[in-house]
């Protein structure tokens, strides 16, 4: 290869480097964000999530780290059913649940300890994990289930993202009420009947691609 075939070659691959450092944020990645942000302003939890009833301090569900509190001891089934809707009612009022006992909110890296890098962080199940460095999040994903168990005995409590659905999980364009199917209780909207039928064909592969970006369909009223 020629002097000028070289340079114009490592250009191009500076340009890719840069481009692709400096890329704009996903969708995703902006609400997720705004909702962390969100989380700082939140009131204390007043009422229950499933009746909207005064809180029973005996009535509670643990989940993640976090305590879900219930009016009354019938409440508990439903927020055992669904526990991450549970917490996204809570959030609509402008609250958020406790942390359960012995449990603090992650501050330092679930593998190496040292302290957490706001943007270095996976999203899995509608579990958020922050980590130090990159190699720490790779190592964490490698054996997701073992690896959060660990951090949950360690008494760090994961972020919970319980972000409404306003994409389209086969687009991620914006999605048209008209158009939505239920399943499992949920419903699920679209952009078009076209992403319906194929959604259709392979609703737990979309449904979990919504969960590893914090969404919660809506329940099925």
């Amino acid at each position: 290869m020629s002097i000028i075939g070289l340079s114009a070659f490592c250009l191009g691959l500076s340009l890719t480097a840069f481009a692709s450092e400096n890329a704009p944020a996903k969708k995703e990645d902006k609400r997720i964000e705004a909702e962390l942000k969100a989380m700082k302003e939140r009131k204390p939890q007043s009422k229950c999530p499933i009746m909207a009833g005064k809180l029973d301090e005996k009535s509670s569900v643990e989940y993640m780290g976090y305590l879900i509190k219930t009016c009354c001891p019938d409440c508990i089934a439903a927020v055992k059913k669904d526990p991450v809707a549970a917490i996204q009612k809570i959030r609509a009022n402008g609250e958020k649940p406790a942390l359960a006992a012995n449990f603090k909110s992650q501050t330092v890296c679930p593998l190496s300890g040292e302290p957490v890098k706001d943007d270095v962080y996976v999203v899995k199940n509608n579990v958020l994990v922050k980590f130090c460095c990159p190699d720490c999040k790779a190592k964490f994903v490698k054996d997701w289930d073992k690896s959060l168990a660990a951090m949950l005995k360690k008494g760090q409590a994961p972020i919970l993202l319980t972000l409404a659905q306003t994409a389209c999980p086969l687009t991620g364009e914006a999605i048209n009420k008209e158009s939505s199917v239920e399943y499992k209780g949920k419903k699920i909207y679209f952009c078009c009947e076209d992403c319906k039928a194929k959604f259709n064909a392979s609703p737990e592969k979309y449904l979990q691609a919504m969960a590893d970006e914090g969404v919660v369909p809506e329940n099925v009223k």
